[in-house]
């Protein structure tokens, strides 16, 4: 199951992925993701609720790494993924692996809140350029 909301007046992109997701369910997901971002002004933040998320199969999560890849062309600033304790780590470090293959480094939070208040913060260290 997926969330996907764009945030104009923000300029915040919310994405929370739950469960088990199949290649067709990410596929859409990613989809809906790249298209409300495009809705967003360049320099868009994204807030990427992973805490319920069970790590999907290496062909499964291809569209993953398309949508980063995307949102990096539209001009995406900071991310920062909400992860706690019962976040599989193997999601986390998919996740951080496959941005940085496209050009971007994400931060963590452990809740939408806590993230919410990271970007607020006018300077981050370890984002942008990998």
């Amino acid at each position: 199951m997926f969330e996907v909301e764009a945030d104009v007046q923000n300029n915040r992109l919310y994405l929370t992925l739950t469960g088990r997701m199949e290649r067709e369910e990410l596929e859409t997901a990613a989809d809906e993701a790249v298209d409300a971002a495009d809705r967003l002004r360049e320099g868009f933040d994204i807030i990427n609720d992973l805490s319920g998320f069970t790590p999907p199969s290496p062909e499964a999560a291809k569209p993953i790494k398309r949508a980063q890849g995307e949102l990096v062309e539209l001009g995406v600033d900071r991310v920062v993924r909400v992860v706690d304790e019962e976040t599989s780590q193997v999601v986390v470090h998919a996740f951080e692996r496959r941005s940085k293959d496209v050009g971007y480094s994400g931060e963590t939070a452990p809740s939408v809140a806590e993230a919410e208040r990271t970007l607020e913060e006018e300077s981050a260290t370890g984002y942008a350029s990998v």
